[in-house]
């Protein structure tokens, strides 16, 4: 039994510190010792390739950063980032050993001269971004002849000019150029990861420009990895180590904070069908403005600009719309264009009263709590009703004066004419505080450099802003309401930090320097005024030439690109006319398994069940779904038919309404859908079932749980019966002198008083009393089954002390009690009052364990909020800090095999936690352990 104990313990042991040391102990101890010499380790750093590896205000960002320092943090080892050389000069440099590793590469048989590489931590793939409009560009084949524009010496770009001639490119320095230039209409597509490209979109402002697919060739998919030296294989054997102890979840926040989960197919999916119909039908919103608020929303050097403006073109890129601005005098002339649609929608500073003029509001795009602005310095201001009687600075014209004056009618307020102004009245101790929100604060200390003012705390006053729309307009009302809510906290960072992060600029005066140089400028001018004419016409004319050129020959290929398109889809292409199929590529005969003749002058409910999966008849269907695609343009559905050998298989079909020759005609494409189906149907069956398994699992835990129970129960057995001997004791002893004393008389022939034999009998009555209630204590106690009953806790824990007072006394040890809530509880009885014979059990030992002089335990009881409280102290010592808080682990104990289980404690917790809804927990005070018993009033 020993030996199975220390087995357990072992294996206890072991797990605890499993995953604390799992990393450092597969390292070698040569690769300890390399980490030790080598560090920090060098790792490069890109200036702009966001949202993977990038470099910010001299900070290094992205995916891979934070994925390598999380590896740093595993290796428990210092990294140094460096930043500034080129891709080209990085490669030379991990060859000369002036750095240690490039943390984003693909591997190639040229790299593999040179470096080793760890294991694949990451796929991107690339995908085509075309300007709205050209969304059948959706492949590489359908490439062919157009003009993509490519960032110079990229993985792609090299790929593309190597395997795809026939596409022509336009090359630049860098995705942001290539993504401006494309929605300008100067190329038909892009090319990058697609993560890079959103990542740009968002924090560029560039607009009509959308992802059509992934690229077609998964050769371009890129493994990324991380590249050692030749001469460092001990460093490439840690990185692939370090790399293994990630786990799955935090490698999955990882992508989750710098990807998200955006998707090409259905980028407003969030919308319904009419609103995505409203959109498509609506090539711009116009827009009025009111709010003139840095750095909120503000008008400079005749642009509109601010946070409010960003996320409105962030909701304009999330809605492929473009939005117009319209200029009006003033709040009235604003609302009337709003209502009689000469603007669409209008941002608004939410206040009381708003709602009255504008009721159709969307939820805020902005909202962040006003702030106690104080000087850094001065003590931190817990409530504004702190400081209420000091001097605040506050905008003349605010809302949030009638507010604050209404609350506080004897505040005194110094009124400025702008938030700058109020700022700079804290900062130079004109006034004691002020009253703004966030990012006018941020904004101004980051222009201004106002480095005396501190942010002491926030009120809950709200400063938000929101889009009013006109109220006959519901669709675009919920449409930017959905909009609002796809906005992620990454996006809102980007945007907020853009606007707070401003370096200060200091005035320059250049009347001096214009007066010097404005009659030089003029004659300059005026002399290169006809060059640039002269320039700019042989430009466009130069432009002109070259686009008819490009046209001519597009033209020439068209006709052999359509052609290859159709015969080399993937996808089957077939051609409706009049209800039947005319036309078809090899594709869509090998998916639905017949020949060309056998499918030509058919239509699908021919070769198809009687009835659909959803009972609904296959002719009828068809006819429904080619009536719905000449009607809207397209359609889309899923669709079973039966193939020669009778077998009834899936296919998804998009039919799409076209002309040829002036003839409609139906253009569909079919996709052999029959694993995802079969894929459906397995995790339909999962799904089913695991409630099942769930409750049986739950069911397993409840029994192991209730084994528990009993288990520390007859481990407590030994020690009851040791009180019941103590118990038991004085009171049979007592009972034994009284009758030896009744026969030593009855022998001597004594003769016995009538009142002192009564006496007698009392009292061994009065003690075979006591022995009962002895024994009812103990069976109670030791009582299966599980009863709520309703019981003083102080009762409880008198007969907890009954029970254990005899080893108590005969061990020197006090107990006093101090009982303050005296009320009753619904629960569990002899739970509670096993739980504290386990605590009270626990002090004893420590007591005599420690050898203290004058052995106290004390038991307090107390109400606190909707909870009853039972606290146990003892003056044993304490607790050591080293096992404070695994006592409540299964199988742990401080004592030796004989003397505990290590379940008491355990078993303890799961009581009061799981089956009473409290809370059990311990802390250690000057002179011992105190344990707090937290049980609801009512479960």
């Amino acid at each position: 039994m020993k030996i199975l104990f220390l087995f357990f313990c072992f294996i206890f042991i072991n797990l605890t510190f499993l995953n604390a040391n799992n990393l450092s102990k597969t390292l070698t101890k040569e690769e300890l010792e390399f980490l030790q010499k080598n560090q920090p380790l060098q790792l490069h750093n890109e200036q702009y390739w966001p949202p993977y590896n990038f470099n910010e205000d001299g900070v290094p960002k992205g995916f891979v950063i934070d994925y390598m320092n999380l590896i740093s943090s595993k290796l428990n080892i210092k990294i140094k980032y460096i930043s500034g050389p080129s891709w080209n000069e990085f490669l030379e440099m991990l060859k000369t050993d002036q750095l240690d590793a490039i943390i984003n590469i693909a591997k190639n048989e040229e790299r593999e001269k040179y470096f080793n590489f760890t294991n694949v931590y990451h796929s991107a793939a690339n995908a085509i971004y075309v300007k709205k409009g050209n969304e059948n560009l959706d492949s590489l084949e359908k490439l062919k002849g157009k003009t993509i524009v490519m960032p110079k010496g990229f993985f792609a770009q090299q790929y593309l000019e190597q395997y795809y001639p026939e596409i022509n490119q336009i090359l630049v320095k860098d995705s942001v150029e290539a993504l401006r230039l494309l929605s300008l209409g100067k190329a038909d597509a892009t090319i990058d990861k697609k993560n890079v490209l959103d990542y740009v979109i968002s924090t560029k402002n560039i607009s009509l420009v959308i992802p059509t697919n992934y690229v077609d060739d998964d050769r371009l998919i890129s493994y990324i990895r991380i590249a050692t030296s030749k001469e460092k294989p001990l460093l490439n054997s840690i990185l692939n180590k370090a790399q293994n102890s990630i786990t799955d979840e935090e490698l999955l926040s990882l992508k989750r904070k710098w990807f998200g989960s955006n998707e090409i197919i259905d980028k407003k999916k969030f919308l319904t069908n009419d609103e995505k119909d409203y959109l498509k039908n609506k090539s711009t919103l116009k827009m009025c403005n009111l709010i003139n608020l840095k750095p909120i929303e503000f008008k400079e050097d005749n642009k509109l600009q601010g946070i409010n403006i960003d996320l409105l073109t962030l909701i304009s890129n999330k809605l492929d719309i473009n939005i117009e601005q319209i200029n009006s005098k003033n709040e009235k002339e604003a609302k009337e264009y709003l209502e009689n649609g000469i603007c669409d929608i209008l941002p608004l500073i939410l206040k009381e009263d708003i709602k009255k003029d504008f009721p159709n509001i969307t939820q805020p795009i902005l909202s962040y709590k006003l702030a106690i602005i104080t000087q850094s310095g001065k003590p931190v201001v817990q409530d504004i009703d702190e400081i209420v009687h000091k001097k605040m600075a506050k905008q003349k014209d605010s809302e949030y004066i009638n507010i604050l004056k209404n609350s506080y009618p004897n505040i005194n307020i110094y009124e400025t004419k702008n938030a700058y102004e109020t700022l700079e009245a804290v900062n130079s101790n004109k006034v004691d505080f002020a009253i703004e929100p966030l990012p006018i604060v941020a904004y101004y200390m980051s222009k201004y450099a106002l480095s005396n003012i501190f942010i002491s705390r926030y009120t809950d006053m709200l400063f938000e802003t929101a889009i009013a729309t006109s109220k006959n307009n519901d669709l675009l009302f919920n449409i930017l309401n959905k909009t609002i809510q796809e906005i992620n906290l990454n996006e809102q960072t980007i945007i907020f930090n853009k606007w707070t992060n401003i370096s200060r600029k200091e005035p320059f005066d250049y009347i001096v320097l214009w007066k010097f140089l404005s009659i030089i400028l003029i004659i300059l001018c005026v002399i290169a005024y006809r060059q640039i004419i002269l320039y700019k016409h042989n430009k466009k004319l130069k432009i002109a030439n070259n686009e008819i050129a490009e046209k001519n020959r597009q033209i020439a290929k068209q006709k052999e690109l359509f052609e290859k398109l159709y015969s080399k889809s993937a996808d089957g292409v077939l051609l409706i006319k009049d209800k039947k199929i005319v036309d078809g590529n090899d594709a869509s005969f090998k998916i639905l398994q017949y020949s060309k003749e056998e499918l030509l002058g058919k239509f699908f409910s021919n070769i198809s069940p009687k009835f659909q999966p959803d009972n609904e008849s296959s002719i009828i269907k068809a006819t429904n779904k080619i009536d719905e695609a000449l009607n809207n343009g397209i359609s889309s559905f899923e669709w079973v038919y039966i193939n020669k050998q009778n077998k009834s298989l899936w296919i998804e079909v998009v039919l799409t309404s076209i002309e040829i020759d002036n003839n409609p005609m139906i253009h569909a494409v079919i996709r052999d859908i029959n694993k995802r189906k079969n894929m459906e149907k397995k995790l339909e069956i999962l799904t089913l079932t695991l409630e099942e398994r769930v409750n049986d699992e739950i069911k397993k835990n409840q029994e192991k749980t209730k084994q528990l129970i009993q288990q520390s129960r007859h481990a407590q057995m030994g020690e009851m019966l040791s009180m019941i001997a103590h118990q038991w004791r004085q009171p049979l002893t007592a009972i034994s002198a009284t009758t030896n004393n009744l026969q030593l008389k009855i022998l001597l022939n004594e003769e016995i008083d009538t009142n002192n034999l009564q006496e007698e009998l009392e009292l061994i009555t009065n003690y075979s009393q006591h022995l009962s209630l002895t024994i009812d204590d103990f069976r109670n106690f030791f009582r299966t089954d599980k009863i709520k009953m309703s019981c003083k806790i102080e009762d409880i824990i008198e007969k907890s002390i009954n029970i254990i007072k005899t080893s108590f006394d005969s061990k020197n040890i006090n107990i006093k009690t101090k009982y303050r809530f005296n009320n009753e509880i619904f629960s569990y009885t002899s739970e509670i009052q096993q739980v504290i014979l386990i605590i009270l059990k626990n002090a004893e030992d420590i007591l005599m364990e420690n050898n203290i002089e004058n052995k106290l335990i004390k038991i307090n009881t107390f109400r606190k909020k909707d909870f009853a409280i039972i606290q146990i102290k003892d003056n044993g010592g304490g607790i050591s800090t080293d096992i404070i808080n695994k006592i409540f682990d299964p199988y742990f104990s401080t004592k030796k095999a004989k003397d505990g289980t290590g379940i008491g404690l355990y078993m303890s917790k799961i009581i009061i936690d799981e089956h009473c809804m409290g809370n059990l927990s311990v802390k250690n005070s000057k002179k011992g352990a105190i344990f707090q018993i937290k049980l609801p009033l009512s479960i």
